[in-house]
């Protein structure tokens, strides 16, 4: 248990939520499946009944060895490590992640090629990730995560379906990517450097991140240089990402 709380991790043991991402996943037999997180391995023996192979990766080294030991299916291919680091070919990406690493996974899955992804994230994140422009939870991860998904929340999870039992609630959810929405890792680090100014003026904002170089010359409509950072649509605030970094580069 102390293992666990070190890594920030909670074990899924509820069979019936493990059912249930195990249907949003929508397997063919034929698909890889990619899951960061083999934990128990309960989650990992149902994606093996289901898929065409499936890739499951753990952090922790005594997690790794129960699973090399209990785990013997021909389509699985365990890895030690850290599964965000892995460079992993995937159809579907199905796994209850560590609460610590959700921006984390948002940021990594940006520029996937997948066809759905099936995750456990904290309920007050994936509230954060589809909050309404403007809003008190509207964030970076926000314009990122409605920019380039389609996210539909499945269902709630109590904290008595994992060991031990974290002290919030969990969403299931299911992320399907949206055309067009490949970013650039400096594009993603604009878009937060922007909302570290939510509460400026666009001008001004953009005055403080180029300081003060000729803002001017951007091809921007008068009216969004008086909107408020955080008033601005997802794709406003990519948009304007993309141009600084044309414009002026790495901020």
């Amino acid at each position: 248990m102390k293992r666990y709380r070190l890594l920030g991790q909670h074990t899924l043991v509820d069979l019936d939520v493990v059912e249930d991402m195990v249907e949003a996943a929508g397997l063919n037999g034929v698909e890889v499946v990619y899951e960061i997180g083999t934990g128990s391995g309960v989650l990992t023996e149902r994606l093996c009944s289901l898929a065409g192979s499936v890739v499951s990766c753990e952090v922790d080294e005594a997690l790794y060895r129960v699973a090399l030991s209990r785990l013997d299916k021909k389509n699985l291919r365990l890895v030690r490590g850290d599964g965000f680091d892995m460079d992993v070919k995937f159809d579907v990406f199905v796994s209850s992640l560590p609460y610590y690493c959700s921006t984390r996974f948002v940021r990594w899955l940006l520029n996937k090629k997948f066809k759905r992804a099936v995750v456990l994230l904290q309920k007050e994140f994936v509230e954060k990730m589809l909050a309404e422009v403007g809003g008190r939870c509207y964030k970076a991860v926000s314009v990122l995560a409605r920019y380039s998904f389609n996210i539909t929340p499945i269902r709630d999870v109590p904290p008595d379906a994992f060991t031990p039992k974290p002290k919030v609630q969990s969403t299931l959810v299911l992320i399907t990517p949206k055309p067009n929405r490949s970013l650039s890792k400096e594009v993603v680090q604009t878009v937060y450097k922007l909302f570290t100014l939510r509460r400026k003026k666009v001008l001004t904002a953009l005055k403080m991140l180029t300081k003060n170089a000729e803002v001017c010359t951007l091809p921007l409509q008068p009216a969004l240089l008086t909107k408020r950072v955080a008033s601005l649509t997802p794709k406003e605030v990519v948009e304007l990402a993309k141009m600084l970094v044309d414009h002026f580069g790495a901020l």
